[in-house]
């Protein structure tokens, strides 16, 4: 059973807390990256502060419809960076 957050997004009703730092791998949903690994998300920064909670070990892999853009996209000091990027016809290594 799903509920409605304070963003409007489906979340969970019940749940088990767990420790993200025990995390290995996190799908990160994104409009667009450039080929440093950079993204942009949906807004909020609701990724940037979970990631950051992750083991420095997590693989942040992100998924989007689009290829990777040449230009760099502005980052801010809280940003986290992705690992890799799935397309549909590629995937991406930014390490």
């Amino acid at each position: 059973v799903f509920v409605l957050d304070k963003f409007n997004i489906p979340v969970p009703k019940e749940f088990i807390p767990f420790d993200e730092n025990k995390i290995d791998i996190v799908l990160v949903p994104l409009l667009v990256c450039d080929k440093k690994g950079n993204r942009i998300g949906y807004g909020k920064g609701l990724y940037d502060s979970f990631l950051i909670k992750c083991n420095e070990n997590c693989i942040k892999i992100g998924i989007s419809f689009f290829e990777p853009i040449n230009g760099i996209i502005e980052t801010e000091a809280h940003d986290v960076s992705l690992d890799y990027c799935v397309t549909p016809t590629s995937v991406y290594s930014f390490q």
